[in-house]
């Protein structure tokens, strides 16, 4: 299971501030309403005969203190933690894994929904991979590429964007900023429940992202941001010999790379970001 907090049941424009890290809000809110989340998830898989549960906590790159209660979560969760290493989840889970769950997920950027972003927009505009555009959802199944994505909890607008990439995917929408809907985080537990449990059942009709090397990487700035190939910054060295490493060619208007690995792929987008500046 992933787990991010934009996407979490009852956090809204009015409670924002739950998402930021270390804040009243987050302690009060954030933190409880996305571990209540995922342990709807979590029982859903104990129900259906899980015998180990991954966790990776994603929010705010997973560093600090952890977004997740973890002493409120079933005895077979483990938790994966990282700073932004983004081998690490593939490592740490290996292989033979059922299938993927998303919980607390938000839309790519541009992507409609609430709080919308891919890793860190602005400035990251656009991410496509093989010619697709990719938010979160996107970049961490290649990283587990063909490993089905069973469901996806959070934003209607990720919900949405998930089956598009996934067709069979289950959507497990607790909200949606277009609608003004914002159930409180009680009202949507059963319905969790409910579909992560339909989503293990119809597991067989899941898909994961398939896509064959050469991986392509493009990388465009969001509006009111550009990259500056000349710009001076800490490791800027070791950003560009990834970058070279993968062909990579900087542009004032995108970065391009490719690569046989989507670790390295994802290295080098890291490496990209570093080049992109604020216009005056």
């Amino acid at each position: 299971m992933l787990c991010d907090m934009e996407g979490a049941s009852g956090i809204s424009p009015e409670n924002a501030d739950a998402l930021r890290h270390g804040s009243e809000l987050w302690h009060a809110e954030g933190r409880p309403r996305i571990t209540s989340d995922l342990r709807a998830a979590c029982e859903a898989a104990n129900a259906f005969g899980i015998d180990e549960i991954i966790v990776n906590d994603a929010h705010d790159n997973g560093k600090r203190e952890p977004n997740i209660l973890a002493h409120d979560l079933p005895d077979n969760v483990r938790i994966v933690r990282r700073p932004c290493l983004p081998g690490k989840p593939r490592h740490m889970t290996g292989a033979g894994l059922l299938g993927i769950v998303i919980v607390g997920q938000h839309a790519r950027y541009g992507g409609g929904g609430f709080a919308p972003h891919t890793i860190q927009s602005p400035p990251i505009g656009e991410v496509t991979l093989n010619g697709i555009a990719v938010g979160e959802i996107g970049l961490e199944l290649a990283l587990f590429m063909g490993t089905p994505l069973l469901a996806v909890v959070g934003d209607q607008a990720a919900a949405d964007e998930a089956v598009a990439l996934c067709p069979g995917t289950v959507g497990i929408p607790v909200k949606s900023l277009e609608k003004s809907w914002f159930p409180e985080t009680s009202e949507v537990y059963p319905v969790i429940q409910e579909g992560v449990l339909d989503a293990l059942h119809r597991r067989d009709e899941a898909l994961g992202l398939h896509l064959e090397p050469p991986y392509h990487f493009t990388l465009k700035p969001a509006a009111g941001y550009a990259f500056d190939p000349g710009r001076s910054f800490s490791l800027r060295w070791l950003s560009m010999l990834i970058l070279g490493l993968c062909g990579g060619h900087v542009t004032h208007s995108e970065a391009s790379w490719h690569t046989g690995s989507i670790i390295r792929g994802l290295y080098a987008l890291h490496s990209a970001r570093g080049f992109l500046t604020k216009l005056a």
